[in-house]
């Protein structure tokens, strides 16, 4: 058996199906600047974006270079993913100055994943002619967390792998929801651990929030108006209108400070969930794990978070 016809078994799909072995034995990804074949299953991936890494050990490839968004977490890996890099020390990029095109070049990859690093055409170009490059297939930055899921899946030869990966975490937050049935048809909010620039920041309804839907949450829609680039940004005059829609917040806090100046703040000692008793704040980890929304991180999600709010809502 040749081993595209191997390839082919393994995945247990047909050839029009996203991330089917073709008979060659490769694989092609469709993104927003075309599509990318690869040739047979990678062995040197560079994950050029910000939370790629993560989506990647949970298939058990284990990435050359990682990308450091935040945190300054050893290899750019938070702890919901740490224990899958084993003895790896893969080199950690930054995008604080663009994609460093030339670094990658020297890794010599056969794959690079560049879903969310807000690749233009002029880049992807680039990094194409370096290995096959997965972009990102709409927006440059937080692709929807499924999307970039199945495209990671797909580029390393283990499609169904992750398929079942996010069935199985939505079928833990459905079951979060059955659990703790004080959370069905509950209005919520997650708004960041601080005020920026003297205003709330509010993750709007869609997929950055389908972990908070599937438990039977509802997130309201009355921040529409204050999108700004995927946030909404509440000024603070309208926090209190705005916010008291909301049956519970979640507020990302990352550290002791955050949490105490939030505490003292005289707006939010304003709001109906304060009052009421109905705000969560998290630590650094859990806040980590929601702004990275990828499949290990709201694993750690739903570890977590459904029992603080089944106590705030119970």
């Amino acid at each position: 058996m040749s081993a595209g016809a191997a390839a082919l078994l393994a995945t247990g799909c047909g050839s029009d199906e996203p991330g089917a072995v073709a008979e060659d034995g490769s694989v092609t990804v469709t993104h927003v600047f075309g599509e990318t074949r690869i040739p047979g299953p990678p062995q040197r991936v560079v994950s050029a974006g910000l939370t790629e890494q993560d989506d990647l050990l949970a298939l058990g490839v284990v990435p050359i270079a990682v990308t450091e968004w935040f945190g300054g977490e050893p290899f750019a890996t938070w702890p919901w993913s740490r224990p899958r890099l084993g003895p790896a020390q893969p080199v950690v990029l930054n995008l604080a100055d663009g994609i460093q095109v030339d670094q990658i070049a020297a890794l010599k990859p056969d794959l690079i994943i560049a879903i969310n690093a807000g690749l233009d055409a002029d880049t992807y170009a680039r990094l194409s002619g370096i290995a096959p490059t997965i972009a990102q297939s709409g927006a440059p930055f937080f692709e929807p967390w499924r999307d970039q899921a199945n495209a990671i899946g797909q580029s390393v030869f283990k499609a169904p792998d992750m398929s079942g990966l996010i069935s199985g975490l939505e079928g833990r937050f459905t079951q979060a929801g059955k659990d703790n049935p004080s959370l069905a048809d509950k209005k919520v909010y997650v708004v960041g651990g601080t005020f920026s620039k003297d205003r709330a920041v509010v993750t709007p309804a869609g997929p950055r929030t389908d972990y908070l839907t599937q438990m039977g949450l509802v997130v309201p829609d009355g921040v529409a108006e204050y999108v700004v680039g995927g946030s909404a940004l509440i000024p603070r005059d309208r926090m209190v209108s705005v916010l008291d829609e909301a049956d519970v917040l979640i507020w990302t806090t990352e550290n002791d400070a955050e949490t105490a100046a939030l505490l003292a703040d005289p707006t939010f000692a304003e709001l109906e969930a304060t009052r009421t008793n109905r705000n969560v704040l998290t630590d650094r980890e859990l806040a980590g794990a929601i702004a990275f929304g990828t499949v290990p991180s709201y694993g750690l999600v739903a570890d977590r978070l459904p029992p603080m709010l089944a106590k705030v809502l119970g």
